[in-house]
């Protein structure tokens, strides 16, 4: 069992990973479901969109594929 403090501290540092660092889009896509846990409600849709742009960043997508998502 993790202490609720540690939970929460966890959780908000996910999250300031998965908006501030240059990661894969897997790790954005893993990174939402574990913060949708933490309940941050659009955790998987953000990090649906952080993916989108990963894979533009990588040269594997549009940025106009990224721009039409919800």
């Amino acid at each position: 069992m993790i202490p609720t403090g540690a939970a929460n501290s966890a959780c908000e540092l996910l999250n300031t990973a998965s908006q501030e660092a240059d990661l894969a889009p897997a790790w954005y896509l893993r990174a939402g479901e574990v913060l949708e846990a933490c309940g941050q409600d659009r955790a998987k849709v953000d990090a649906a969109a952080r993916a989108c742009y990963a894979e533009v960043r990588n040269g594997y997508r549009d940025s106009k594929e990224c721009e039409a998502m919800p």
